[in-house]
């Protein structure tokens, strides 16, 4: 019982005891290590460099270009309405949305009937007021030649009453023939007073019946007007739009039957912010100021040459700026701008003397721009003079070839160690 005892308190022991001596000889061992372990001596932190883009300095006289955007608006068009009513008995063979026309085109015409028959009545009316004036020319000159014969029946008579007179002072006439003298002359001098009287009658015709003509002349040439009217034309080049008749339509004077765009008026509408319409004023004003409109149409671009006329009649209440109107040259009806189109206008601004070009990514806190010197940076004060796009115009603390970053850096700032690439 003893010896069980033993034996059994001998295997508890050993078991208590081993994990004891393994955690011991660790520790040792750790400390052996530790004891025997070579030096270590720390390692100098590395200075960062960062990789940058930088541009050289460039002093020169720069004319930049404002690049602005616009539309393409009509400098001119017109409502197109027939001058005469009636039935449409033709129209163009352009005469369609978008049709292309050109001076003295057919349009739509009107039937003529009606307005020859006009014509035809007052030609006749003519005719008939000119023969009757004729007639009265006639009476006229007849009784202008019987008034001369009056006169010498009168100068006989008078002739004949004084020969009465005589004979009968000496008596050798008697009283009667002197009367009949007497009566006698009466009767023409009567005669020649009706004879004047005819002829002023006569000639009161004749200037009524001229009046007569005139009226009947000024109402043919309105019916030949009205006539020639029921072809109705296109007044100049270009392009048609909200076209509204058809063969068997009837129009009045007061329907508008399309819109005709000139197509050698189109010109660029674009906006300029008060700053930008003083330096074109400063650059030489604007009128006839040339400018060039691209059109992007897909990936194909068309450029047009233009030439500034005129500005808005009222000026931007809001933004104080200003409305400009570019006119588009050499377009002609068969270009193929249109109005509507967004364009994009490039302008030439005024020349700033002595400035350096950079790209806006060069500034930093509205005034500072750094440069290269013994691959650090060192920070430049500058004037923004002019933003042109994606680059700014600048003058201040810069010499020609000193090395500007227009890189975007997050720590960007004095002494920070660069390398340009």
């Amino acid at each position: 019982m003893i010896a069980w005892l033993s034996g059994r308190a001998m295997k508890w022991f050993v078991k208590a005891a081993l994990p004891i001596a393994v955690l011991a000889a660790a520790v040792l061992g750790a400390g052996y290590l530790q004891a025997t372990k070579e030096p270590i001596e720390p390692k100098p932190v590395a200075e960062k460099v960062w990789t940058v883009a930088a541009a050289p300095v460039v002093l020169a006289d720069i004319q930049p270009v404002m690049r602005l955007y616009g539309e393409i608006v009509a400098g001119r068009e017109v409502e197109l309405r027939p001058l005469v009513e009636g039935r449409v008995v033709e129209v163009g063979a352009d005469f369609v949305d978008g049709g292309v026309v050109h001076a003295g085109d057919l349009l739509v015409a009107i039937d003529p009937f009606a307005y020859r028959a006009d014509m035809s009545e007052y030609e006749a009316r003519i005719a008939e007021a000119r023969a009757r004036r004729d007639e009265i020319y006639a009476e006229l000159g007849a009784a202008t030649d019987m008034i001369a014969h009056d006169r010498r029946q009168l100068e006989l008579a008078r002739r004949e009453v004084a020969r009465r007179e005589r004979l009968r002072q000496s008596q050798a006439g008697s009283e009667k023939a002197l009367d009949d003298a007497y009566l006698t002359l009466s009767q023409r001098e009567q005669q020649l007073i009706e004879r004047q009287q005819t002829i002023d009658r006569l000639a009161a015709q004749a200037a009524q019946q001229k009046a007569v003509i005139e009226r009947w002349q000024v109402a043919l040439r309105r019916a030949r007007r009205d006539l020639a009217d029921t072809r109705l034309t296109a007044p100049f080049d270009g392009y048609l739009v909200d076209t509204d008749a058809a063969v068997g339509k009837r129009v009045g004077t007061g329907d508008r039957i399309a819109r005709l765009i000139d197509a050698d008026r189109l010109e660029a509408h674009f906006h300029v912010s008060g700053g930008e319409f003083a330096r074109v004023l400063a650059g030489g004003g604007y009128r006839g100021r040339a400018v060039e409109v691209s059109w992007r149409v897909g990936g194909q671009v068309f450029t047009f040459a233009a030439t500034l006329d005129r500005i808005r009649s009222e000026i931007d209440a809001e933004s104080g700026g200003v409305d400009l109107y570019a006119r588009i040259e050499g377009q002609g009806a068969d270009g193929v701008l249109r109005p509507g189109a967004f364009v994009e206008v490039r302008l030439a601004d005024r020349t700033y003397e002595d400035v350096v070009r950079l790209p806006q990514s060069a500034l930093h806190d509205g005034d500072t721009v750094y440069a290269v010197v013994d691959e650090r940076l060192e920070p430049r004060q500058v004037e923004v003079v002019v933003r042109s796009g994606n680059d700014i115009l600048v003058r201040g603390d810069l010499a020609p070839g000193d090395m500007v970053v227009t890189s975007r850096l997050p720590e960007i700032g004095p002494g920070i160690r660069v390398a340009v690439r």
